[in-house]
């Protein structure tokens, strides 16, 4: 279900159910209502992404945006959402700051979205604009922006309900009269505001103003639509419409009617930002005061009713005192006259002359939303207690005036690891100070931190049964980590033993996250480090450690077989990373899926890759956007579809996936697929090198040492394939040797070097001519076998006329030396009885078998290929590069 401003307590009428219910117990039944088992998905969590761009490099500056972002992120905290937050992001720090929020979404329930600054509608659909954006190409759109369809769309599949508010109608930025939008050119001409989208079942979506027309910044620190938001945002149990139109009223009203919030819904249920508790008791129903029968003045000292935050309680009293009356600063206090209810303990007695026994003063208690508590304070004339010096009426007080005694409260320390979900406080640390007893309200909340009782969320004012304090559990944010947070549980009536209790959250990233986790990963809790980056015994350690404390989280499954796999133990890592993709994480079914497609550790069956790739990409992973894209422009595995092809591409560059860039770069120059368009590949690619991409710097490259589109330029085409191989590009290397080659720099030795680098990393062109060096100069080999292996590398990667080549030159090889460098390869793979004696018998294949994880071929030619090409992944190259 979707919606966009979201529910996530019961609703008003079911509250108020449960409130009739509650209070109709007797009190020793509340405890059990509020004992009820803990479950371990809390409903309600709450997570939001607020982005203000308002310092514009290029378009015009909006001076209000970023204040707007910090309020409405202010007041979404107050509202229990985890918040991240972004301000004047460039486009790489959009798609890192989605991405962070994505992160946040996992098991969520409501996901919101709030944007302030440029943005724009093409073709109907509605684009970020981030500060960097130069919108001066036609081809710029699609790579300086970011689709609001694709961001909800990735809400929509990572949570139960989503909020999408849009407060980015500024004037027109565009800098052409058309851009390119996929394989569709769109003029843009004379647009201003933004399309309206329609919304699917169960959806609101609001804008800042009405489609097509253009919201305004305001004179103020924040925009009308802003700051009328926050305004009106917390109020307590008004359902979404209703408080919209209070929005739309204030943003009417401060424009003088020139701006006109609008929104599109197909709510099917209420919704309440603030869904408050109203739970209205008292602590005593009966007040006893014993005083002397000579006492004149006496304070009652009744105790404030225990009440919700947020409701606005009177007091009165039904009737007068028989003998005597009521004062509250010292003024008359006349029958079933209102007073304010915290003021019930300042009233005073003032006793007629004469001897007396007992007054009886019945009192109610109302709220503003109508509930009701009755109670009585009885004044007992006691002959057995003497007189007293009058000193019912003063309190002691330091020189500010605040009581000298002060509860000490109740210290707790948790310490929880970030992602992991929500912690109980301990029960058993609860007793060192003191076993709390009544009611107490949640007083402080950090930001960085979520409370819940149970399986609901508490919001700020809201109260908790002593007997449930064991039942809080706290979840600290994924991105305010190594940070002390701090919830404070208070009384909600103070009594001199009452104590409050203050937790003190000690977050930290757990070592496996710092040490394993993949960069884009939209399950992770950091950025992530590349697979050559792993410090494979101190993250092996901590993996370890990690998947055994929390075996329910497939995170670090996931991570634990990254490093298993960067440690060579590649069955055991692929093991990992199917228990994780059977947990849920995404980007495990991506690697899977590209095991699949390479035939790497598993039957060659691309066909598989397709499952796991769609749920990865659903959920808006790059990687899987990219990996699936690919594969239906290829048709592999799947049913070619060019046009979903470009759009994934498309999605996975919006997340920042710069292979995906250069795929769509690399489509446009073949023209193989789509309209040729070789000045459109240029700026992809440009794009892309500028991003620090290995592929956009070869791509680039590539198009200066044609003289394709720009001035035909070797020594700067050398250069970026240099940068690009420095970074672990699988053929750059290849591409120095043949510019070397051409221009006399290097001799056979030289060349062979850079022909070997690119054959390890699992190119196909690289192994092909570093056999041919190796064959012709056979001093220049490592092994006498060398040339054999990387002609059996060139056949394995599929790399066109150099597969075909080399499948040549090692049909010309004795069946016998084949059959024999088989036996070989799997010896160095640890296949254990195998006699290298060139005869293939059963054990030589069932040993093949145990290696490949499947059937092996059955020619001797393709059977050696195969396990080359299993022998290289055992090396560990960076598959994630081909």
């Amino acid at each position: 279900m979707e919606a966009v401003f979201a529910l996530c307590r019961p609703s008003n009428a079911l509250r108020r159910l449960a409130l009739i219910i509650l209070l109709s117990l007797p009190i020793f039944a509340l405890a059990a209502v509020g004992a009820l088992a803990a479950q371990d998905h809390v409903q309600g969590r709450r997570a939001a992404l607020v982005i203000g761009n308002s310092a514009y490099v290029n378009l015009p500056k909006l001076p209000n945006s970023v204040n707007d972002a910090k309020r409405i992120g202010e007041v979404l905290r107050n509202a229990n959402f985890e918040v991240t937050i972004g301000s004047d992001l460039t486009k790489a720090g959009l798609e890192k700051t989605v991405r962070e929020f994505l992160q946040t979404l996992n098991d969520g329930d409501v996901a919101l979205f709030y944007y302030s600054g440029h943005a724009v509608q093409v073709a109907d659909q509605n684009f970020i604009i981030p500060v960097d954006a130069n919108l001066s190409s036609a081809y710029d759109l699609e790579v300086e922006s970011y689709n609001v369809t694709s961001l909800l769309d990735y809400m929509r599949a990572t949570s139960g309900l989503q909020i999408l508010v849009l407060d980015a109608c500024r004037d027109n930025p565009f800098r052409n009269e058309y851009y390119y939008l996929g394989d569709s050119k769109v003029d843009v001409g004379g647009k201003q505001g933004l399309a309206s989208l329609t919304p699917k079942q169960g959806s609101l979506i609001v804008y800042s103003t009405a489609p097509d027309q253009v919201a305004y910044d305001g004179g103020g620190d924040l925009s009308p639509f802003a700051g009328a938001l926050a305004d009106n945002l917390l109020s307590p149990n008004k359902e979404v419409r209703e408080m919209l139109t209070l929005v739309r009223n204030a943003v009417m009203q401060r424009t003088g009617g020139r701006q006109v919030p609008w929104d599109v819904s197909s709510l099917t249920s209420q919704f309440y930002f603030v869904s408050a508790q109203e739970v209205l008791m008292l602590g005593e129903s009966v007040t006893e005061v014993r005083v002397s029968p000579d006492a004149t003045r006496v304070r009652l000292d009744i105790q404030p009713p225990i009440a919700s935050k947020g409701l606005q309680l009177t007091a009165s009293f039904e009737k007068l005192p028989k003998a005597g009356m009521l004062l509250l600063d010292d003024k008359t206090i006349q029958p079933n006259q209102p007073i304010d209810a915290q003021r019930m303990g300042d009233i005073v007695y003032v006793s007629d002359p004469g001897q007396k026994s007992v007054e009886l003063l019945p009192y109610k208690i109302e709220s503003n939303t109508g509930q009701k508590a009755n109670g009585a304070v009885a004044i007992v004339f006691d002959p057995a207690i003497p007189q007293q010096p009058d000193t019912s009426l003063q309190v002691a007080s330091n020189d500010d005036g605040e009581s000298v005694t002060k509860a000490v409260p109740i210290n707790l320390t948790l310490n929880a690891d970030v992602g992991t979900g929500f912690k109980p406080v301990p029960a058993l640390e609860l007793g060192a100070g003191g076993r709390p007893t009544g009611w107490f309200r949640l007083e402080q909340r950090d930001p960085s931190a979520q409370v819940a009782v149970g399986d609901e969320l508490l919001m700020l004012g809201d109260l908790v049964k002593a007997e449930d304090l064991p039942k809080v559990k706290i979840r600290p944010a994924i991105h305010r980590s190594n940070e002390e947070a701090q919830v404070v549980l208070t009384p909600a009536v103070v009594v001199p033993e009452s104590k409050p209790v203050v937790i003190k959250v000690e977050a930290q990233v757990n070592a496996c996250d710092e040490l394993a986790a993949q960069p884009l990963d939209i399950q992770a809790v950091t950025e992530g480090v590349l697979p050559n980056d792993i410090d494979v015994p101190k993250a092996e350690a901590a993996c370890r450690k990690a998947v055994a404390d929390f075996p329910e989280i497939p995170r670090f499954k996931f991570q634990y077989g990254r490093v298993l796999y960067a440690k060579g133990e590649y069955q055991t890592a692929l093991k990992m990373l199917r228990e994780a993709l059977d947990g849920g994480h995404v980007r495990a079914g991506q690697i899977v899926a590209r095991l699949y497609q390479l035939g790497a550790g598993v039957e060659l069956a691309p066909e598989k890759a397709i499952p796991p790739l769609e749920a990865a990409a659903r959920r808006g992973d790059p990687y899987a956007q990219h990996t699936l894209g690919k594969a239906l422009l290829e048709g592999n595995g799947v049913r070619r579809d060019v046009r979903r092809g470009l759009e994934l591409l498309q999605k996975a560059v919006e997340s920042g996936h710069t292979y995906a860039l250069n795929q769509l770069g690399g489509e446009y120059l073949s023209g193989a697929r789509v309209p040729k368009d070789v000045e459109r590949a240029y700026v992809i690619f440009e794009k892309s090198a500028e991003r620090g991409d290995v592929w956009g710097a070869v791509n680039l490259g590539l198009m200066y040492r044609d003289g394709v589109f720009v001035k035909q330029d070797k020594q700067r085409a050398y250069q970026l394939f240099e940068e690009a191989n420095r970074n672990l590009h699988p053929y750059a290397a290849t591409l120095m040797a043949a510019l070397d080659k051409q221009e006399g720099r290097k001799d056979e030795a030289g060349l062979l070097a850079l022909y070997r680098e690119s054959a390890a990393r699992g190119d196909g062109w690289g192994a092909f001519y570093a056999a041919e060096i190796v064959s012709t100069q056979p001093s220049l080999a490592k092994d006498p076998d060398e040339a054999i292996r990387l002609y059996g590398l060139a056949v394995a990667r599929k790399s066109g006329k150099a597969s075909e080549g080399a499948k040549a030159r090692l049909k010309a090889v004795p069946a016998e030396r084949l059959a024999r460098e088989s036996q070989k390869a799997l010896v160095r793979m640890g296949a254990q009885g195998i006699e290298v004696d060139g005869k293939l018998g059963p054990r030589v294949r069932a040993a093949a078998a145990e290696i490949l994880g499947r059937k092996p071929p059955s020619g001797m030619l393709d059977l050696y290929a195969d396990l080359v090409q299993q022998e290289w992944i055992a090396s560990t190259p960076r598959l994630d590069m081909l």
